[in-house]
């Protein structure tokens, strides 16, 4: 993967931190179960990945040509 197309670490740990306490909110790992708990932490984090790609794309220096 070319460097310059990923963003920095701390843009995810944001995004998936914020995510997930948000996740936990609306669904408390007491309240659901655990094959639950997991698909949504997945979920969570195939969401931030798009979030911070997405970002990523709508910032990102365009090129002159």
């Amino acid at each position: 993967m070319n460097r310059a197309l990923r963003a920095p670490w701390w843009m995810y740990v944001v995004t998936i931190g914020g995510l997930n306490v948000a996740r936990q909110v609306v669904f408390p790992p007491s309240q659901v179960g655990t094959a639950t708990t997991v698909g949504l932490f997945f979920a969570v984090l195939a969401v931030s990945f798009a979030v911070v790609a997405g970002l990523r794309a709508l910032t990102a220096p365009r090129d002159r040509e």
